[in-house]
C-alpha cells in the first residue's frame, strides 16, 4: 500500500511540475486544522512533508493563521508553538487579521502564481481551492499525509495547454490558407489518373521484299 501511495505522489508531483512549473523547494501553506490534526496523530509535519514530497520542503504560515490559532486558547497552544517555527508569509493583514481560510485564498489568488501547496483538513477550503487551477492540496488521512489528485479545473487547464501546443503558432496562422491550398492541389494531382501509354507493335519495314 505504501509503495502504491508513493508512486501516486510521484505521478501527481510530476504532473504539477511539468504543467505548472512547481519545483523544489516546495512551499507548503499549513493551516491550523492541519496542524491540530497532526498533533493529535503525533505527526511531525516538518519531517513528514519532505518524505511525502521526496524533496526540500518549507512549511509556511501567515499572521492570520497564527491569530486564529491564538483565538482558540489553550486547546490550540501546541499548534501555535509549532506554527511559530514555520516561515511566515507576509500576507498584508498585520493591522487587520482575517480568517485563516480567507487569508490562504488571497495568497493563492486566481492562478497560484507563487506556486504554493496547501495543507488543510478544512473541507470547505479544499473545495474552494479546487476551483483554482494549479493548487496541490495535502491532507492527513489519520496519521498519513496524502497529496490529492489534481482537481477538474486543474486538469482542464492542462488539457487546454496541450491543445494550444498542438495547434498552429501565431506566425503560422496567416499562412494557413496558402498552406491549405497547396495541400489540396497536391492531393488533387495525386488522385488524377495517369494516361496509359500505347504499346508499340513490331517494327514494319517500309519496303518489304517480294
Amino acid at each position: 500500500m505504501r509503495v502504491k501511495r508513493h508512486k501516486n505522489h510521484r505521478r501527481i508531483l510530476r504532473f504539477f511540475r511539468l504543467t505548472f512549473g512547481i519545483q523544489e523547494p516546495y512551499h507548503v501553506l499549513v493551516d491550523g486544522t492541519f496542524l491540530t490534526h497532526a498533533l493529535q496523530q503525533r505527526v511531525h509535519v516538518k519531517e513528514q512533508l519532505p518524505k511525502m514530497l521526496e524533496g526540500r520542503t518549507t512549511p509556511m504560515t501567515t499572521g492570520c493563521i497564527l491569530a486564529e490559532l491564538r483565538s482558540l486558547g489553550d486547546r490550540a497552544l501546541g499548534a501555535v508553538v509549532v506554527s511559530k517555527g514555520y516561515y511566515r508569509v507576509k500576507c498584508g493583514h498585520d493591522e487587520n487579521p482575517v480568517g485563516a481560510s480567507q487569508c490562504i485564498r488571497e495568497q493563492i489568488g486566481k492562478t497560484n502564481a507563487r506556486r504554493f501547496f496547501v495543507a488543510t483538513q478544512d473541507p470547505d477550503l479544499r473545495l474552494q481551492l479546487r476551483s483554482v487551477p494549479g493548487v496541490p492540496l495535502i491532507r492527513l488521512n489519520g496519521p498519513v499525509p496524502q497529496l490529492e489528485e489534481p482537481s477538474e479545473s486543474t486538469r482542464r487547464l492542462a488539457k487546454e495547454g496541450e491543445e494550444r501546443k498542438r495547434g498552429p503558432s501565431d506566425w503560422e496562422k496567416p499562412k494557413l490558407p496558402e498552406l491549405k491550398a497547396k495541400e489540396v492541389l497536391k492531393e488533387a494531382l495525386a488522385a488524377k489518373p495517369k494516361a496509359k501509354r500505347k504499346k508499340k507493335g513490331p517494327a514494319v519495314s517500309p519496303n518489304p521484299k517480294p
